[in-house]
């Protein structure tokens, strides 16, 4: 039996509401990727993350651009930078200062010091976790991460 939308009236063997797989993240990363004036390079550096009541933890900066980074760690990191954090309530944007170190081409690697706003926090495997970050301030470090970024869009 063949269906035309157009024509049945009934769309009882349409699927209308969209596959939960574990792949829909990746789909939903593809469209984010798009819609950012930046373009993100991956990165392996490690970081101290403060959270806006003080309390610090080390992570990963899995990739970087000029206006935001995915930063990855455990729950616990999680729990210690936002407390009141509940998968199933959904995430409220928080204040985050993200500090790290980048290299400058030759041996000596430079400080950054940013101001971040989490954009989303989720799981990505057993205990490991995501938190994507918007860049708000850059305190300490500018010039280095401009450099930086130039470089790898250049050469990546």
């Amino acid at each position: 039996m063949s269906f035309n939308p157009d024509t049945d009236g009934n769309d009882s063997d349409c699927l209308l509401e969209p596959l939960e797989t574990h792949y829909s993240h990746l789909a939903e990363a593809t469209v984010l990727l798009d819609l950012r004036s930046h373009p993100r390079f991956d990165t392996r550096f490690p970081a101290e993350a403060i959270s806006g009541n003080g309390r610090k933890t080390r992570a990963t900066i899995t990739n970087l651009s000029r206006s935001g980074l995915r930063l990855e760690c455990t729950r616990k990191m999680i729990d210690d930078l936002f407390p009141d954090f509940n998968r199933q309530a959904g995430h409220t944007p928080s204040p985050l200062q993200v500090a790290f170190v980048i290299p400058d081409g030759s041996d000596n690697h430079l400080s950054v010091k940013v101001q971040c706003k989490s954009a989303y926090i989720r799981r990505e495997k057993m205990d490991s976790w995501q938190i994507g970050m918007a860049i708000t301030a850059i305190d300490a470090g500018n010039e280095a991460l401009t450099k930086y970024l130039l470089l790898r869009g250049e050469t990546g």
